[in-house]
């Protein structure tokens, strides 16, 4: 078995990290929070999807995708997320994957989500949501209830709504669906209540498809948590190389050297333990419960300690607005609280392996 990337996913990687050089630079995230759609940059959306296909990577080319896996589509997360691009990514490539999966109810929707001209939430809420048939038969559905903390919510065009016991699809501009952007901790991600009201649904998965694309969530959030922890590690490095103290680089004293190791040490391990749930989402989907939310304990957790030290190594500038750290500590710390922190993580893990009985 080989893990390496190949040559075609190194060559995608190298693509959206010098795109996103050039269109999510540091001034360019900050000018998206400040705008008139917090957290969204219209400009970006449009080079990510309709420019560069990056929304159809990990799709099947028949369902109008760009082909590829799960690995693929996780390699675009990890560049999104170390650049913080201020765009609905993350969830409209993992919406993507979902519709995919969900057949002829999902593939329909596929056309619009893959060019980026719907962006799309994931929101997931452990309640039931009532359903009634609203006379149209099939697979459509009016759902009522709410759905808070939906990542992308208020930039969306259509929401993939995950309980316990089913999956749906509905559009935000529908009759009887409220969506309230919601204040977040972190600037460079929107979030949304959502609020439905016997709102117009489609039925695309029971409650198993519903857990499988929580879980392949999970992974995403994962991977995008590689790109923080390893960003944060190359800027801490980069200030640990040039800063002076007592006529000396600090990079050279042996107890920052030690910290730096160790943040190292936990990226790697986060980093393999990422990419294998990727690839289990893709070639072994039976392994995906129980990898999906060991490597979002173990990233999140990576991510948040590589943030948090990288705001301390980097001295008095570090804690200082001007600088980028206090932003990647934030997605850090709102990818470890979403869908639980890594207590509730590995408790899932220990009951899904059958260790610990829920």
């Amino acid at each position: 078995m080989d893990f390496t990337f190949s040559a075609e996913q190194q060559a995608l990687r190298e693509a959206v990290r010098a795109r996103a050089a050039d269109r999510s630079s540091s001034a360019q995230v900050r000018a998206a929070i400040d705008s008139e759609t917090p957290g969204f940059d219209a400009g970006l959306w449009r080079v990510v999807g309709a420019e560069m296909g990056l929304l159809g990577v990990g799709v099947d080319e028949k369902l109008g995708g760009a082909g590829g896996g799960f690995v693929d589509a996780a390699v675009v997360v990890e560049e999104a997320g170390r650049a913080l691009m201020p765009v609905p990514l993350l969830s409209t490539v993992v919406a993507g994957q979902v519709l995919a999966r969900a057949g002829a109810a999902g593939s329909e929707a596929l056309g619009g989500v893959v060019s980026g001209e719907q962006p799309v939430a994931i929101g997931v809420t452990s309640s039931s949501l009532s359903t009634g048939g609203i006379g149209f038969g099939g697979t459509a559905a009016a759902l009522s209830g709410s759905v808070a903390n939906v990542v992308d919510g208020s930039v969306a065009a259509s929401v993939v709504v995950a309980t316990p016991d089913g999956l749906w699809l509905t559009r935000t501009d529908d009759k009887g669906v409220t969506v309230t952007a919601t204040p977040a901790l972190d600037p460079t991600r929107p979030q949304a209540t959502v609020r439905l009201d016997r709102a117009a649904a489609v039925a695309i998965g029971d409650g198993a498809a519903a857990g499988n694309a929580v879980d392949l969530l999970r992974v995403a959030l994962a991977v995008e948590a590689v790109g923080v922890s390893r960003r944060c590690l190359e800027a801490t490095v980069d200030y640990l190389k040039t800063r002076e103290q007592f006529g000396r680089v600090i990079g050279s004293f042996q107890a920052l050297q030690h910290r730096a190791a160790e943040i190292a040490v936990e990226v790697e391990a986060a980093t393999s333990t990422a990419y294998y749930a990727a690839w289990a989402a893709e070639a072994a989907p039976e392994e995906l419960p129980v990898v999906a939310p060991l490597a979002l304990s173990v990233c999140a957790d990576a991510a948040w300690h590589a943030a948090a030290e990288s705001i301390q190594l980097h001295g008095g500038i570090g804690f200082t607005w001007e600088h980028d750290a206090h932003l990647y500590f934030k997605r850090a710390t709102t990818i470890r609280l979403l869908l639980g922190d890594a207590h509730e993580q590995r408790r899932l893990v220990a009951t899904r392996s059958g260790l610990h009985h829920a």
